[in-house]
């Protein structure tokens, strides 16, 4: 079983939870930070800042003197780049097992989100697999979209320097490029503990870890956010298709709500410009928006039950895709730049 995966962007710590007991101090080993170089050639008219932004690096003043010192002696009158030359550009990564064997690696591109810290919480799990939707004979479980949507966005966010605790984790079950999930009841909370098929005691359990995570971050931290994912099961399956949206339950989370959503129509716009996109926002007093401290949302993903949303979310590249989006529209909130 999979213990201590704190997951963080920003540092290459784990913290120990145990029960509802949180001790403070990390513990060192499951996600390090791995440094090396890539080589690249320059293309026309391109300088240093344009090098390592096409490399993935953020072109600050630490990383351009990093390149500098990488490259001594081949830049012409030492800031110039020479089409002739070969650069070594500097690279850094994590290392997260939870993410899996295939992206585990997770490239380090940015600082944007640095001080930004999220609550990513993939729905039910454990001996809740929420709704068993049916495709084509297949059984589609709602928590096993949820779950492997919420890595996919885990990783997007940290690969622009957020700081990502990932709620509710599996032992064995990192991203997967398969069209159908199975079920299964090995979902856990991070720290290894159980979840409990009491709906009521689950969400406590994760608001009090949720909380005291925010406790520990509330001087330090630009904005604390918790995302929850689930896939809509009301309706019958003649509904039209519900898409993505959203349920809120303050202020502060229909404005959250409101910068992602925005994301997501012009997504639909630019590259489904016939289709539209119906996607909501809806105020409920849900418990794991009353009860955790940080702003959080419920985002929807589509309907379990509808043709047109099983086939949309069995495809993994649909998933990461919709991780994407959630990701963007996360990033122009917390750059000023939502609705």
């Amino acid at each position: 079983m999979m213990t201590n995966r704190l997951i963080s962007a920003c540092l290459s710590t784990l913290f120990l939870l145990g029960a509802l007991s949180f001790p403070a101090s990390p513990v060192f080993g499951q996600v390090d930070v791995e440094t090396a170089t890539i080589e690249v050639r320059p293309k026309p008219g391109e300088g240093i800042w344009s090098l390592l932004r096409r490399s993935g690096v953020e072109p600050t003043t630490a990383s351009i003197a990093e390149f500098k010192s990488l490259n001594a002696g081949k830049l012409r009158n030492g800031i110039e780049l020479r089409r002739d030359v070969t650069y070594r550009v500097p690279s850094r990564s994590l290392h997260v097992p939870l993410f899996g064997a295939e992206y585990a690696t997770v490239p380090l591109k940015s600082d944007q989100l640095k001080g930004h810290v999220y609550y990513i919480v993939g729905g039910h799990g454990g001996p809740d697999p929420g709704t068993l939707g049916k495709y084509d004979g297949k059984t589609i479980p709602e928590d096993e979209i949820a779950y492997d949507t919420a890595l996919r966005l885990a990783r997007e966010l940290m690969i622009d320097g957020a700081t990502v605790y990932v709620v509710v984790q599996d032992p064995d079950d990192g991203i997967r490029d398969d069209r159908y999930l199975p079920v299964d009841r090995d979902e856990v909370y991070m720290g290894n503990r159980t979840i409990v098929l009491n709906q009521a005691s689950r969400l406590r359990t994760r608001a009090a870890i949720i909380n005291k995570l925010y406790a520990e971050h509330r001087k330090t931290a630009k904005s604390q956010q918790v995302i929850s994912l689930h896939v809509d099961s009301y309706g019958m399956k003649a509904e039209p298709q519900v898409d993505v949206h959203f349920i809120v339950g303050s202020r502060s989370g229909k404005s959250l709500a409101q910068a992602i959503r925005s994301t997501v129509e012009e997504k639909y716009r630019y590259y489904q410009p016939d289709r539209g996109y119906e996607g909501q926002i809806k105020m409920r007093n849900l418990m794991i928006l009353r009860e955790t401290k940080p702003t959080a949302i419920l985002i929807e993903l589509g309907n379990i039950r509808h043709k047109g949303d099983q086939h949309r979310l069995i495809k993994p590249s649909n998933r990461q895709t919709l991780a994407e989006w959630i990701k963007e529209g996360l990033s122009r909130q917390a750059t000023g730049q939502g609705v």
